[in-house]
């Protein structure tokens, strides 16, 4: 009887072994279906950067430079980024070790640099500041030439505008450039006799940063901008100075002191008889609260003196030189200008570079 029980039970789960394969069979093909594996979840997209947080992470990235943290500065760029020290005559640097490369053998040059924050203005992926670079020159210098200056022991101290466009996300730089005049580093190294400001110490705890919104007030201050700079290509000097309030301060960085309205105005109509042609060529123009950001190029030929930028006799010669150029503006009118460029490119166009 028990031997016959057991046989009745093998019986039964072979005909239940036998029905599940059936069914297998009949649903889905001759072989029972295995289990899938779950795929893999796609990554996370990357975090895109508020306005006020990009503000945040560029000066980390300062911060980085200053405390000579290079593994950290470095991801601050993309692999591909470009770095462009405008109007120097050095060839601009492409990749991410190229970058660094050029920010270590400046900090070679002054151990002790550190880029101090006096201004930031943020538009989208564009990022452009005002920094002070205090050093002393301690290394060996390349020269506007290429060629290799020794050690000075002497300080340095002047402002400079960046731009830093960034990728989508606001956390990677893909392109940069620099305007600052190299004449007045080489003045304060005593390595040069031109007339420059003396070096400069850094005044503010913290940078003034301001966000564009893209309000009536900013886009009316970018228009006025471009009326005065149609007035400038029209070499209407009246017209360019009806933009200016009459305690307007005017800092040309090439120049060795700021300038009054009225100094301003002299110096525009001394440029129209030097440069009778002379026009900018506006390639970029923003506005952030009362700020205007313009980029462009200033072309002309020099058909007359002009005592300011060391022209003594005309040259004949033509000159295309590269700015950044960034106005406050209050109630219509520019309480405040920063005009950045290389005086010392725009004398060796002219050929008075040394002289």
């Amino acid at each position: 009887m028990r031997v016959e029980t057991r046989s009745i039970v093998r019986a039964a789960a072979a005909l239940v072994t036998s029905a599940i394969v059936a069914i297998s069979v009949a649903c889905g093909g001759g072989q029972p279906q295995q289990q899938q594996a779950p795929e893999a979840s796609a990554p996370p997209a990357p975090k895109v950067l508020t306005a006020a947080e990009r503000a945040s992470w560029y000066q980390n990235c300062w911060s980085h430079f200053n405390n000579k943290a290079w593994d950290e500065f470095k991801a601050c760029y993309a692999d591909t980024v470009e770095s462009d020290q405008v109007d120097s005559g050095q060839p601009v640097a492409k990749g991410i070790d190229a970058v660094a490369a050029s920010a270590k053998m400046l900090t070679g040059a002054f151990p002790d640099m550190k880029g101090t924050g006096e201004l930031i203005l943020i538009d989208g992926d564009t990022i452009v500041s005002v920094y002070l670079l205090n050093g002393t020159h301690s290394g060996p210098l390349m020269g506007p030439g290429g060629q290799s200056i020794p050690a000075t022991n002497k300080p340095i101290g002047y402002l400079q505008a960046h731009v830093a466009q960034t990728d989508s996300t606001g956390a990677k730089v893909v392109k940069e450039e620099f305007y600052s005049d190299s004449g007045t580093m080489m003045a304060q190294l005593g390595l040069s006799p031109a007339h420059a400001r003396p070096v400069t110490a850094s005044a503010t705890a913290a940078p003034k940063v301001v966000l564009a919104a893209g309000t009536p007030a900013e886009m009316s201050n970018v228009d006025l901008a471009r009326v005065q700079m149609a007035a400038f290509n029209k070499h209407d000097a009246k017209g360019v100075d009806a933009h200016n309030a009459p305690d307007s301060v005017y800092h040309d960085m090439a120049m060795p002191k700021d300038q009054t309205a009225k100094e301003s105005l002299a110096g525009t109509l001394d440029m129209f008889k030097a440069f009778p042609d002379a026009k900018l060529v506006t390639l970029s123009i923003w506005s952030a609260g009362d700020y205007v950001v313009s980029v462009g190029r200033l072309e002309g030929t020099n058909n007359g003196p002009m005592a300011a930028m060391g022209v003594k006799k005309a040259t004949g010669k033509s000159v295309a030189v590269r700015y950044l150029d960034i106005t406050r503006w209050d109630s219509g009118k520019i309480k405040e200008e920063w005009l950045f460029y290389d005086g010392m490119a725009f004398a060796t166009q002219l050929g008075i570079a040394g002289k």
